[in-house]
């Protein structure tokens, strides 16, 4: 394999190391360089609508309510018009196994494309924070130049308003994510009033500033090569007919550098300058390859300048690479993890767009199951009636027609008016004289939400000596 002399005292990625750790244990910062291609296009566009979406959602109001909130305190979320109460929590297990498997079909179709396209540490770093970096300190050369230099004046003052900024939008990204949890206005005046200041929420907006600070202004691509367990989870989750970004040896081999004989690869250098976590595509697929195409991009470039056909890097699988005919998506564990993906999905949305209005049930209360008082037998119990729906109802209480007659009822408020998400407890006294009571009397309560009509009837046991 031929080098070029501009690349001799170069440290070469291997696939024994990480790039960003140096020889004696140092640590490589890594600082990518610039790209444009079809590629990029189209993943800045991605990236463009996916930081709109994330910092323009929390603005976003249907009717009076925020379009997406948890409200913790409240146990209640909303969700583009839908109110859902801890009642529903366990929609998540659903919706969060389809996901999951969802990913999967993704990964064993398409390899790790979704890290180099729609992860955030992706899109907040490359898309917000580097370029932040290069506004302020240049390109890759002149911040490796820099970067290796005394410390000047000019290597001073970069240093510090680029980390000012960095603070700045760490900050901006965290109160953004604090405003899926408090509605953005009233968290913009608890701002504005000082009230905000030593709140839990400045408490939690503090702390996401600074992990965001350290992990976009130090930590960077190690978050997906030593914390983020997707990586190691591809090795198992892809196989030979995967579409992956890879190297064509039989194409590129032997490198001519720059000659007119050997391979179409001239062994630029230019797809390991670009790579955001310092790896050679042309050793192979590895772990620390987020997909992100910024070497197809930048090999393209190197093959249009030299006037050779484009595709030296690209998608393609390793039977692909092989010349062992084209790959297919219908592969078992394919199929299997769009089954399991699609069921957890089907039942999470089946489940959530036929939920209930509004809950109602009926318990008996702490303490004794009976009371005895004089000739009377009393038994007290705790109607519980939820608004699960996103707008406030009125709900009213009856004994059932089926209740024996010699039951006497006593409901202190027959009507109870709750906003959305709000939920109340009304005690029902019950009582029996102790001649008529022979064994357990089934009890039924009817509940009506007047504004719609719908009707629940819950039932419970009347007990006795």
């Amino acid at each position: 394999m031929s080098e070029t002399p501009k690349n001799q005292s170069r440290r070469r990625p291997d696939m024994d190391t990480l790039y960003s750790i140096n020889t004696d244990g140092s640590r490589n910062f890594i600082h990518p360089a610039d790209v444009r291609g079809r590629w990029q296009n189209r993943i800045n566009a991605l990236w463009f609508f996916v930081l709109a979406v994330y910092f323009g959602l929390p603005w976003l109001q249907l009717g009076d309510k925020p379009a997406v909130l948890v409200d913790l305190p409240g146990r209640q979320a909303f969700l583009l018009g839908t109110t859902f109460t801890n009642q529903d929590f366990y929609l998540m297990f659903f919706l969060l196994t389809g996901i999951g498997f969802a990913l999967f079909v993704v990964t064993a179709i398409w390899g790790r494309v979704l890290c180099g396209f729609a992860c955030p540490q992706t899109i907040f770093l490359e898309g917000i924070f580097r370029r932040a970096e290069r506004l302020i300190e240049g390109y890759h050369l002149d911040r490796i130049r820099r970067n290796r230099g005394p410390n000047t004046f000019d290597k001073v003052w970069r240093k510090i308003i680029k980390h000012l900024i960095f603070i700045i939008i760490a900050s901006i990204c965290a109160h953004t994510f604090i405003a899926y949890f408090i509605p953005v206005r009233e968290l913009l005046a608890r701002i504005a009033g000082g009230t905000h200041l030593w709140s839990t929420s400045f408490v939690w907006a503090l702390c996401w500033t600074g992990i965001l600070y350290f992990n976009y202004s130090w930590f960077r691509e190690q978050t997906c090569l030593i914390i983020c367990p997707y990586g190691r989870l591809q090795s198992s989750l892809i196989d030979s007919d995967t579409i992956i970004i890879g190297y064509d040896k039989k194409r590129g081999e032997p490198r001519g550098g720059g000659k007119e004989m050997g391979g179409d690869c001239i062994d630029c250098f230019r797809c390991v300058d670009v790579c955001p976590t310092g790896i050679d595509i042309r050793n192979g697929l590895q772990m620390e390859c987020l997909g992100c195409t910024r070497c197809i991009d930048a090999c393209d470039e190197t093959m249009s300048r030299i006037k050779k056909p484009r595709g030296l890097i690209r998608f393609d699988s390793l039977r692909g690479f092989a010349s062992e005919g084209k790959h297919s998506w219908r592969r078992p564990r394919v199929l299997i993890y769009a089954f399991f993906g699609l069921l957890g999905i089907v039942i999470s949305l089946w489940a959530g767009t036929n939920r209930e209005e509004y809950q109602a049930n009926i318990l008996r209360a702490r303490g004794m199951p009976y009371v005895m008082e004089e000739e009377r037998i009393r038994n007290l119990f705790n109607l519980h009636i939820q608004n699960k729906s996103s707008e406030p109802a009125v709900y009213g209480i009856a004994s059932a027609a089926e209740n024996s007659s010699e039951l006497e009822f006593i409901i202190p408020q027959m009507e109870v008016a709750l906003a959305s998400g709000e939920d109340f407890e009304v005690p029902i006294f019950v009582y029996l004289p102790k001649s008529a009571y022979n064994d357990e009397i089934p009890l039924s309560f009817q509940i009506t939400n007047q504004t719609t009509g719908d009707k629940k009837i819950v039932a419970t046991l009347f007990r006795g000596p």
